[in-house]
């Protein structure tokens, strides 16, 4: 029984131990598949080779070079987690410096400058091998390689220890066409540290320096001897000598490269002119057809250093005599311009490398046997770089062959993306990179998102942004990540979407409770009284910019037509009746000329004091998004134009200030009592006090300066007056005027009757002028219209303002939509090889 019941708990166990086992092995295999590497990168003259085509995890990646070349770093490489370790690309180098021309500071004893340069060294100091210099106190050695080369590093290796015991000694190597010994060519590496008997010295020049001249400048403070086993100065710029395949099985010694070509020197097997010339035309080359300066130089080097204790060496060079002109001309039939001949010129038909004349020309005999120099042209250039994540296509790597160069995804070919192949063995164009571009996440926008097209940040890569419902897009929607790893221009903004400003409907206004037409935002209608609304009473703007209705219209209601309508007049005491006034109703007059309808409706309250009656009565005027332009009329029966003075038979208080809100103070009249009138009488005075002292200061003024004053403050800090030198002193200028004006307000404000019966009559008087025209000046001259006191609210101006600002409101919503773009790509060729 107890086995019985342990046996489902076993297989249950084993179970999930397979389906554990199971999950693990497709999670280690979906991350090696996840883990690979893109292609590692190889040098130039070089092959790498793969334990895994498919460049998966554990990779490994095997770098040989061609022969003639030497590899410098890692030989192998390892794929791990995406990335090549060791990091960095080995590379494949030429010793320019072996074979050529050294010199240096001083010689001790048999330490000559050419045992760094023999390809011998040695672990420690020996005569036989190393060079060395009498003690200096800034020694130096130099190598001249006869043309310049991009140099990619020197080796060192120092024969004796320098400086003595804890002192370290600063190493500089200078890269250059200048003389070395002077020390003015850049520097293309320095050291300071301390130098070990027979240990070699890497000093890499980053970037690669261009020069013929390497020099090795010893800085120590106190005079040492310098000795140097063996150097070498590394490049893969050079022409090695497999380029050139009739040259390959020659002894050590016996060739050497110059300027794109291959020279083979033969000493051996001596040959008549003729002879010689075709010995190396069945090889693909023929006799020196050519001369310059370097050329001259090259091969007197190379002549000098095969037969330095033999100084009788000839040598047939391929130029001939003109016997027709009596000049001398090369094999392939160009004259001769630069010559080098030792004179004088014999009758000779040919000509040779001379030992006894220091190898300058002189000509002989074309049927004597001597020693002859070939020349050849290489005839491929070898497999050139390949930057890392990228692909080559190339045929063949020969002479006149192009190779084409793609970067995977994500990274941009920075440089040529097609080289090829010159008759000299170089190809036209330095290799390209590939660089890998990551503009990061694209930069969120208020009220819209966006989408990561392929969800990739890398080079090419889009982002189109959207704006939620209700908005709308202003700028471009799409971007591309570009070469500076940056989007290709600034998101976009989402703005609200707005509908145009509401059409007006005749006889009636119009509202709008959120005071804007934005997306969601409603307009109320409302009919004048005497009129049926005919449609919807209220409209929405939608989200494409929209309303949802066209607006309704007013149509006459002939029910309404002969009725009155009353105006509710609320009382101030609330035990005070309410009095109603009927008005007479009027067939509809045509509508007068509008002002574009601004959104609020401003209420003006003004509260007048009846004579003849105890309670006050309160006249409430609407003024709706249609204000009316206030066109001059004769007055209808007892009222007056602008007044709200309606049938009552009042005076018309014009003189009385109208507070802010619109609402008229009552007169104090005859509830003053003698204090009152005192202080009235005294701030009068001061008033008088004050507008002769500013007369006086400005007719001072006027009398000394003949220049024009305006927008000063006037006395009245709510107006704006203008003082110049014509009206300052008229009678009707405006201190003047002010000052009687402020003499009349103070009788008025006493209780005249008088002062209220002649505003009354200025008033008749001037009533073809409309009183809510207010001035913005008091001093302009010959002007009767009478000035409005500072405190009077004028409606007109007070929706001007609002209607401007709402024009402005609306004046910047254009939007513009642009297009979208796209690229495309093309397939490489066939009929070539993929590396």
């Amino acid at each position: 029984m107890t086995c019985r019941g342990r046996q489902p708990f076993g297989v249950v166990l084993r179970v999930l131990v397979v389906l554990c086992g199971c999950l693990f092995l497709f999670e280690h295999t979906q991350a090696q598949e996840g883990r690979s590497c893109s292609y590692p990168g190889s040098p130039a003259h070089s092959s790498v080779h793969f334990s895994d085509d498919n460049l998966g995890p554990e990779t490994v990646a095997t770098y040989t070079c061609e022969n003639g070349f030497e590899l410098l770093g890692p030989s192998r490489r390892v794929c791990e987690n995406g990335v090549w370790l060791p990091e960095g690309i080995p590379f494949c180098v030429l010793n320019v410096a072996a074979g050529k021309a050294p010199m240096q500071v001083s010689i001790q004893g048999t330490g000559i400058p050419q045992k760094a340069i023999d390809a011998s060294t040695s672990a420690f100091f020996n005569s036989e091998t190393c060079t060395l210099t009498k003690p200096e106190k800034a020694p130096w050695w130099y190598v001249n390689l006869l043309e310049p080369y991009m140099v990619q590093l020197v080796r060192l290796d120092f024969g004796k220890p320098c400086c003595g015991a804890n002192k370290p000694a600063t190493v500089v190597v200078r890269v250059g066409n200048n003389r070395p010994d002077l020390g003015i060519n850049p520097v293309c590496n320095r050291f300071t540290g301390f130098l070990e008997e027979g240990q070699p010295l890497f000093l890499p020049c980053n970037p690669p320096m261009p020069g013929a001249f390497v020099s090795v400048h010893l800085e120590v403070p106190v005079a040492t001897q310098l000795s140097i086993c063996e150097a070498f100065v590394y490049t893969d710029q050079a022409l090695p000598i497999e380029r050139c395949p009739y040259l390959r099985n020659q002894p050590l010694g016996t060739v050497a490269t110059y300027n794109g070509k291959c020279y083979g020197f033969y000493n051996e097997q001596p040959l008549k002119f003729l002879d010689a010339l075709q010995y190396c035309k069945k090889r693909g080359g023929t006799l020196i057809d050519e001369s310059n300066p370097a050329l001259q130089g090259f091969i007197s080097w190379e002549l000098w250093r095969r037969h330095r204790s033999d100084s009788k060496g000839q040598y047939w060079m391929g130029a001939i005599r003109n016997k027709q002109l009596g000049g001398w001309q090369w094999l392939k039939g160009d004259e001769v311009t630069l010559s080098f001949w030792n004179s004088p010129v014999g009758n000779g038909d040919c000509a040779r490398y001379d030992g006894t004349k220091g190898w300058l020309w002189s000509d002989t005999d074309c049927s004597m046997r001597l020693n002859f120099i070939c020349q050849y042209q290489p005839v491929a250039c070898g497999r050139p770089e390949q930057p890392p994540n990228s692909t080559m296509i190339a045929r063949d790597f020969n002479v006149s062959s192009i190779v084409e160069y793609a970067c995977d995804e994500g990274h941009l070919l920075v440089g040529p993306s097609t080289r090829t192949c010159l008759e000299t063995g170089f190809y036209n164009e330095f290799p390209p990179v590939c660089k890998r571009i990551q503009c990061g996440y694209p930069a969120d926008i208020p009220n819209g998102d966006y989408t990561l097209v392929n969800d990739s940040v890398g080079y090419l890569s889009r982002v189109i942004y959207s704006c939620d419902d209700g908005f709308e897009m202003v700028g471009r929607a799409q971007l591309a990540c570009d070469i500076d790893e940056r989007w290709n221009g600034p998101p976009p903004r989402c703005e609200p979407v707005q509908c145009e400003p509401p059409l007006e409907i005749t006889n009636g206004i119009l509202q709008l409770p959120n005071n804007d037409t934005y997306y969601g935002s409603t307009v109320n209608y409302i009919c004048n009284p005497g009129y049926k609304l005919v449609g919807p009473n209220k409209i929405t703007c939608m989200a494409n910019g929209q309303y949802d209705s066209f607006p309704p219209s007013c149509e006459e209601d002939p029910a309404l037509t002969s009725t009155t309508q009353e105006v509710t007049k609320a009382t101030r005491p609330p035990t005070v009746p309410t009095t109603t006034i009927r008005t007479r109703t009027r067939t509809p007059r045509p509508p007068p000329t509008t002002i574009k309808a601004s959104n609020d409706v401003i209420r003006l309250t003004s509260r007048t004091r009846k004579p003849s009656s105890t309670s006050a009565t309160t006249t409430t005027v609407e003024i709706t998004d249609r204000p009316s332009i206030i066109i001059a009329a004769h007055p209808q029966d007892n009222e007056i134009a602008g007044s709200s003075n309606i049938q009552h038979g009042e005076s018309p208080n014009v003189n009385i200030p109208l507070s802010i809100d619109g609402e008229r103070r009552e007169p104090f009249g005859a509830r003053l009592n003698v204090g009152a009138i005192i202080a009235l009488g005294a701030f009068g005075a001061f008033i008088f006090l004050a507008a002769i002292i500013t007369t006086v200061v400005i007719l001072v003024r006027r009398n000394r300066s003949a220049k024009h004053y305006r927008h000063r403050a006037s006395p009245d800090c709510n107006t704006v007056a203008s003082f110049d030198s014509s009206s300052s002193g008229s009678g009707n200028g405006g201190l003047n005027r002010y000052y009687r004006q402020a003499w009349q307000n103070l009788h008025e404000s006493a209780g005249s009757k008088s002062g209220l019966k002649a505003s009354a009559a200025r008033t008749n008087h001037q009533g073809n002028h409309s009183p809510l025209r207010r001035k913005e000046t008091l001093d302009e001259p010959m002007r009767t219209e009478r000035q409005r006191d500072a405190s009077e609210m004028v409606v007109n101006e007070a929706y001007g303002a609002k209607v401007a600002e709402r024009k402005r409101h609306h004046h910047h919503h254009h939007h513009h939509k642009e297009g979208r773009e796209w690229g495309a790509s093309r397939p490489p060729p066939g009929g070539h090889k993929r590396y």
